[in-house]
């Protein structure tokens, strides 16, 4: 069988998307890569099984992460990925408190948070009081490295079972 399915990825500007999306898609990472200035569709694709799952990764530009938020770009997403950088704290408490306020527009899709940026060991500034703030949302939270690769294939891929599981279910 074989399934196209929209995914949106959110997060504050600089958290690594673009870095994410393209080690996923294209096995690399760019050290020179400059943030995002408009919106950018990849194709990533998951052999799961007897389910071949295309990834549409809905990669927003721009210095606005609230934009993200409307209705209009979440709109027919099979999926979410929330980023934050685990260097900048204030990456993570941004996407915790559009998911209290009700914004994250998460619902029945499956979602996964992201922390990228892990192999930063010696400037790993997020608390666990955040961590486990975090794990209070219905998303699955992992750790990963755009830079190293850590953990990048298996986001998308968990996200990618979940999005087969919700599927199944809703028939």
């Amino acid at each position: 069988m074989r399934l196209r399915r929209k995914v949106c990825l959110l997060g504050a500007p600089g958290v690594g998307k673009t870095s994410l999306v393209r080690r996923f898609v294209e096995q690399r990472f760019d050290d020179d890569h400059d943030s995002s200035i408009s919106m950018a569709i990849s194709k990533g694709e998951l052999q799961l099984g007897e389910v071949s799952l295309e990834m549409m990764l809905w990669d927003p530009g721009g210095d606005e992460a609230s934009a993200q938020y409307h209705r209009s770009f979440i709109s027919g997403a099979s999926g979410l990925v929330f980023v934050a950088d685990a260097t900048k704290p204030r990456t993570l408490d941004h996407l915790l408190e559009a998911q209290t306020k009700g914004l994250g527009f998460t619902g029945s899709r499956p979602s996964i948070l992201l922390i990228n940026k892990t192999d930063e060991t010696r400037n790993f500034a997020l608390s666990q009081a955040q961590l486990d703030a975090a794990k209070a949302f219905p998303w699955h939270l992992i750790q990963a490295s755009a830079k190293s690769g850590d953990n990048v294939v298996q986001a998308f891929t968990k996200l990618a079972e979940l999005m087969i599981e919700t599927r199944k279910a809703t028939g």
